[in-house]
């Protein structure tokens, strides 16, 4: 289930929650030598900008990167084996809501042709009654319509983690979330409208909706009894995912020593 070499005739996109790319930065280092993503989104970095060492580990590694980024909170980044174009990063969207925290950085890569790429953090949430929770409504409802314009527009890839479990069959049991910000009718309803731009979930299509492929686990005994959920989304415009070979789940990287809470979702695309 996990890639174990590189993929030099595919192209390879990956998404990663780190919890922290300073706490994870070994595992980084290890999951770009052993896999190479062509693209890779990653959230939560939890960093104001990258340090020198993470730029030493990823320009190693010949990876360009865009990052934005606050402090001790969120923080996404697109490290990309190619040039970047057309750069954005939450704080320069003129939008409130998707310019609130550091949760949203896009870029154009040429692959051959123009693809825009996407990593995105959305908010967890909170509490149902919770103000973070209308954010969270808030900023779907903001994307959906950037999404909507960048579709439009040519080839679109997005990728992160999403704080939304799409499907029942997408947490370990319904009974344990009742209630939860994750499953909510207005959370599932939100996710439903973002990938109702023309996107498609690259995993649900090449495994099926009632798969139970979970990319997050409590840091706990949850992983081993596979207590998790899906929340790690990899989304991609009609022509791209007809050219989707299969998806991965990084557990290589999460049975490691000191591991994020998320796998790595991998996602291998037929070239041109």
């Amino acid at each position: 289930m996990s890639p174990i070499a590189p993929a030099p005739e595919r192209l390879r996109v990956a998404t990663w929650n780190l919890n922290s790319l300073r706490a994870r930065l070994a595992g980084v280092d290890r999951f770009l030598e052993r896999s190479r993503p062509d693209v890779l989104c990653l959230q939560e970095t939890k960093a104001a900008q990258i340090g020198k060492e993470a730029a030493a580990v990823f320009d190693r590694h010949g990876y360009h990167v865009a990052h934005v980024g606050s402090g001790g909170y969120n923080g996404v980044a697109i490290a990309a084996t190619l040039p970047m174009s057309e750069v954005v990063c939450s704080g320069g969207f003129g939008d409130d809501v998707l310019d609130r925290e550091p949760r949203l950085v896009t870029c154009v890569l040429e692959v051959p042709e123009p693809l825009r790429v996407v990593s995105v953090y959305a908010p967890h949430g909170r509490a149902t009654d919770h103000w973070h929770f209308e954010y969270k409504l808030e900023f779907f409802a903001a994307l959906t319509g950037r999404f909507s314009e960048w579709i439009a527009g040519g080839g679109l890839v997005a990728a992160g983690d999403v704080n939304v479990a799409a499907t029942d069959s997408d947490v370990f049991h319904p009974d344990a979330f009742v209630n939860s910000v994750y499953v909510t009718p207005p959370a599932r309803a939100a996710l439903a409208g973002l990938l109702g731009t023309g996107l498609t979930d690259v995993d649900v299509a090449c495994w099926g909706a009632g798969a139970r492929r979970f990319t997050w686990w409590d840091l706990g005994p949850g992983y081993q009894r596979d207590l998790g959920m899906r929340l790690d989304v990899i989304a991609a415009d009609g022509v791209l995912a007809k050219r989707l070979d299969t998806t991965w789940i990084d557990h290589v990287g999460r049975s490691e020593e000191r591991p994020s809470d998320h796998a790595a979702l991998v996602a291998d695309f037929r070239r041109v």
